[in-house]
Formats: structure tokens, C-alpha cells, sequence
């Protein structure tokens, strides 16, 4: 019986290690994601009517590699604009970099640096990287605010670098189709190559390779230390949105093509899995549909979320607001299909999994939508879920009298089912503005959500998600409300600031929306968010216990954890 016990013993000790070795291959050699479906007959439907398969996905992968930087464009290859970490409160303003002269109290000085919309800082070494359409990269310290180096490409940087921590490298590509590597503690050039058109994607890095598409509608993948070309994608129309990144299906790269046309193709060698045609508008003014956006993907749901341009007319209907609930804004965008800009997409086939109940809506004035909408936020959670969190829009959120411009709030979206929770909100007292016309682009630190508002940068923390919560807008996810960071503070009030805090109500000089007390950017008797105008398309990034937003001047401000 002894002898039986110890064979035993040995089996169950060879299973063990053989149980080892598979869970060490799949993550080494790519299999990086568990599948378990249900998957349903769909042998007599066709593909634009497929129906969703109940299926969930377990990433391997990316759950062992949480981010604690921002790294690239939305903090990661998937594009969530999510970190797992909370910005514990108190804060405090650390520094401000190209605001007033050496961070000072005051107006935007000279040199004042005005920033393309499209870029976002990113994060690591100790530095965030920023670049500019004067051509220059540049490294600014996390500690103080200070400039590390910055180098000359000779051409236009029009959105945001990415950062790899295993090479200590920089990425950025340049207006005349050309692609650099850059030593990120020295801001040294290390190589380039020129794929030729015009870059204005941001690069997406993935392990040991960074890809980068063109004006041409090439897309390229390059060895990330080499910059040796791998392989390449045509897509057949121009690329200017980003590219996101999905471990699913062996990896998958999603891509975003002016023909309004959206490409699943396979990140290891370029081969395409799917392209499909989404409803969107084409930018009167700048001749785009994509620009600006990225997709942003749900690993465990296997799903992709798609934002197009969306005219601004169709804002203003329904006449009265956006209908009230869930199914009486999906009936209405069923019914109205052209006003559909908000797409949950699989990532097996590209089929749509359902009709998001999200209105069109945007930055824009007089006539004028100056870029898609704000993407979601996709959050995870312990217990295998994730949801979206969206700027979205109902009647029942109108204080009095409702139209198209007074109707958005902040939702939760159900990823499984498109079902949207109300969220306690605060619009209008005095840190979230929220118009329709206004809706700016959202990220998220641990459960707080951050808006920013070309104003000002909000803030929301999530404190109760309990599932009788959210039915109506009078009975929402609980939050509470955060300390406001506005852009310029009128300079006839708040005699009694001390390091860019101010302790009473705020408001700016050019406009009459109360702010709560909070910290302010500009002490001035004019707007510098006016005078040095973008578009707000880009979040507020977080690194360190610190919170850095890019204002639409070009300021940054950080704001780190400790007493005001």
C-alpha cells in the first residue's frame, strides 16, 4: 500500500508539472487568453445577422501586466483610458509646465507653446513625452515640471509618442511619413525609417513590435528595436484615427479607414480576419470621419467599441431631447440608423452585437461638430466583468426645459447587453459641465471618473454600484463629487489663493458657470483656453499618485495626492 501510495504521488506530481508547463507556454508563446463559449447555429444567417455568441474571454496576458504608467495613447494597447489605482485624496497642485512663467500666478507668457489637440502625454522613465507641430519631442520631468530634452524631427508631431519601458525608448511619427526611435532618457535619435505619406496616428506598441499606419492607408508593422519592417497592411483608404490592440483570437489589431470602413487584421502577420462598414458622417470642415478616435476593445466581452463622425444637426433631434429610457432611445436609433456613431462590434466576425442607446453628440459650435465623440471607458472588475463608462443622453436628465444640447449625462454600460445605468452626475453645480455640444473626452483612475471639459477638468468618484442603483436618473450609481481643476481663473476674484488653490466659488472671466472651490491653471483677466484654442479630445492621464491633464492651451498641470 506504500508502494501504491508514493506511484501515486508521483502521477499526481507529473500532472502537476504538466499543468505548469501548459499554463508557462501559453504565456510565452502567445496563447494568452482562455475561451469558453456557447456558440449558437448561425448557418442560415448572414453576417451582417449574425447573433452574438454568449461567450467570455479570460485574458492571461494583460492581467499579469497591469499598468501602472500611461504609456501610450489611452494608457494601453487596448485603449481603455483605465488604470487600477485610485488618486487618493487629498490633492495638491505639484507643478504646471508652458502655463505662466516658471509655473507662476498669472497669464500664459511668452513661448507659450500651443499644443495639437491629438496629443496626449505618456508616461514613463521618470518623464512624460510631448510632442508639437513645431517638430520637437520633449521630455518633462515627473518630479519637478522641468524640461529634460527636447529634440528636433524636423517636421510636425500632430498626436501622441508611445513609450516602451523594456527599451527605454520613445516613438513618434512626423507629418512627412517618417517614423522615429528615440532614446527616452536622452531624447538621442536612435533610428528612423519613412513609410511614406503623413502621419497622424499614434503608434501602437504591443510586445516586441510598434505599429504605425499612414495617410495612404499602409499600415506597418516594425520591430520595435530595429524598426525593421515585418509586415504590411494595405487597408485601401486613408488611416488617421489610431489603431487598438486585442489578446484575443491569437491577437488582433483593429483599424479605423476614412472609407468609413473598420479592419480586424491579425497582429502577427498582417492577414486580415474581418473589415466591415459602420454609419458615419463625413467632417464638412476637415474632410474626416475618424480623426481624432480609436477604438477601445473589451477583452473579456470580445468586443470592440467604434466612435464616427456624426453631423452636427442630428444633435438637435428628436425634437425635445433624446428619449427617456434604454429601449426608447435603441427603438428610435433602430429606426434611425444615420444616427447611429456609437458601435459595439465583435471581434470574431466584426457583426454588431446590439444597438448602443447612445445619441450623437460632440465639441462643437454654430453649426460645427469639431470631432467625433468622446470614447467609452472600460473599466474591469474582480469578478471577470467589465463595463463602459459613456457620456450618453436622456430626457430624464434635464433639469427643465429639455432639447438636444441640455439632455447628456454619464452612464454605465452593461458590455454583455448595451443596457445603460444612470450615474450620479453633479452637471451644472459646479465641477461637470456636460451639454451636449460640449461632451469631452473621459478617463478613469480606480473607480474615479475624470471629464475634460475645455474648461475645466472634472471629476466623479464612484461609491456605490449596488444593483438597485441606476434605473432612473433619480435614482443613479452613487458618487461624489471631486475637487474641479478650471483652465483660468477670473483675476478679479479669490484675493486669498495660495498654490493654485482657490478656497472660494470660482468662475473664468469669459463665462458665467460657477465653479466649486479647486484649482485653477491661469490667474487672468481673459480666457486662455480661448485664446490658444483646440479642440478637447484627449483625457487626463495618471501615473504615480499623480494626475496630469493637458489643457486645450497646451498647459499641463499635475496634481498629485497630499493636502491642497
Amino acid at each position: 500500500m506504500a508502494v501504491l501510495g508514493t506511484r501515486k504521488r508521483r502521477l499526481l506530481n507529473i500532472l502537476a508539472g504538466v499543468l505548469i508547463l501548459i499554463v508557462f507556454f501559453q504565456l510565452v508563446l502567445g496563447q494568452n487568453y482562455l475561451h469558453i463559449s456557447n456558440p449558437q447555429n448561425t448557418s442560415n444567417i448572414s453576417m451582417a445577422q449574425v447573433v452574438p455568441t454568449t461567450s467570455v474571454h479570460l485574458p492571461v496576458i494583460s492581467k499579469l501586466l497591469a499598468y501602472t504608467q500611461w504609456p501610450q495613447l489611452a494608457g494601453n494597447p487596448q485603449r481603455t483610458g483605465y488604470v487600477d489605482f485610485e488618486i487618493p485624496t487629498p490633492w495638491k497642485v505639484l507643478w504646471i509646465w508652458n502655463g505662466h512663467l516658471n509655473g507662476g500666478d498669472g497669464r500664459a507668457t511668452g513661448g507659450h507653446l500651443r499644443l495639437p489637440k491629438d496629443v496626449q502625454p505618456v508616461v514613463g522613465g521618470g518623464n512624460l513625452y510631448i510632442g508639437h507641430s513645431d517638430g520637437y519631442l520633449r521630455a518633462i520631468s515627473q518630479a519637478n515640471g522641468q524640461q529634460v530634452w527636447a529634440t528636433n524631427l524636423g517636421n510636425a508631431i500632430t498626436n501622441t509618442a508611445a513609450y516602451d519601458a523594456a527599451t527605454n525608448s520613445v516613438y513618434a511619427g512626423t507629418s512627412d511619413g517618417r517614423f522615429w526611435r528615440l532614446d527616452a532618457s536622452s531624447g538621442q535619435v536612435i533610428r528612423s525609417n519613412r513609410p511614406s505619406g503623413i502621419i497622424t496616428m499614434a503608434p501602437l506598441l504591443v510586445g516586441n513590435t510598434v505599429y504605425i499606419g499612414n495617410s495612404i492607408g499602409q499600415f506597418y508593422a516594425f520591430d520595435k528595436s530595429t524598426l525593421v519592417q515585418l509586415w504590411i497592411y494595405n487597408a485601401g483608404a486613408a488611416l488617421v484615427g489610431s489603431p487598438a490592440y486585442s489578446d484575443n483570437h491569437a491577437g488582433v489589431i483593429i483599424l479605423l479607414a476614412e472609407d468609413k470602413s473598420v479592419h480586424a487584421v491579425q497582429a502577427a502577420n498582417g492577414a486580415r480576419r474581418w473589415r466591415v462598414t459602420v454609419n458615419g458622417d463625413v467632417d464638412p470642415i476637415r474632410g474626416t470621419v475618424f480623426a481624432d478616435t480609436y477604438p477601445v476593445i473589451s477583452e473579456i466581452y470580445d468586443s470592440v467599441i467604434v466612435r464616427s463622425y456624426i453631423n452636427w444637426d442630428k444633435i438637435w433631434q428628436p425634437n425635445g431631447g433624446a428619449p427617456t429610457s434604454v429601449s426608447e432611445i435603441r427603438n428610435y436609433l433602430t429606426q434611425n440608423p444615420s444616427y447611429q456613431s456609437f458601435f459595439v462590434l465583435s471581434m470574431d466576425n466584426g457583426s454588431q452585437r446590439y444597438v448602443a442607446p447612445v445619441m450623437p453628440g460632440g465639441i462643437g459650435n454654430g453649426g460645427d461638430l469639431e470631432a467625433p465623440p468622446p470614447q467609452a471607458v472600460v473599466k474591469s472588475f474582480p469578478d471577470g466583468t467589465e463595463v463602459a463608462y459613456v457620456l450618453w443622453r436622456s430626457r430624464s436628465s434635464c433639469s427643465n426645459v429639455c432639447d438636444g444640447r441640455e439632455d447628456t449625462t454619464i452612464g454605465e454600460m452593461n458590455l454583455a447587453t448595451g443596457d445603460i445605468r444612470f450615474m450620479q452626475d453633479y452637471k451644472s453645480q459646479g465641477s461637470m459641465r456636460l451639454p451636449t455640444d460640449e461632451q469631452s473626452p473621459l478617463s478613469m483612475a480606480g473607480n474615479t471618473l475624470f471629464h475634460a471639459h475645455w474648461m475645466l477638468l472634472g471629476a466623479i468618484r464612484i461609491t456605490d454600484r449596488s444593483a438597485n442603483l441606476g434605473g432612473s436618473y433619480s435614482n443613479p450609481i452613487r458618487a461624489a463629487e471631486l475637487t474641479p481643476v478650471l483652465n483660468t481663473l477670473s483675476s478679479n476674484l479669490c484675493s486669498s489663493r495660495g498654490g493654485h488653490y482657490c478656497g472660494t466659488n470660482m468662475q473664468a472671466p469669459c463665462d458665467g458657470f460657477g465653479v466649486d472651490p479647486g484649482f485653477y491653471i491661469y490667474y487672468a483677466g481673459a480666457c486662455v483656453y480661448d485664446q490658444y484654442w483646440t479642440t478637447a479630445v484627449r483625457s487626463a492621464v495618471f501615473s504615480n499618485n499623480t494626475i496630469y491633464w493637458k489643457s486645450v492651451d497646451g498647459a499641463i498641470i499635475a496634481i498629485s495626492s497630499a493636502n491642497p
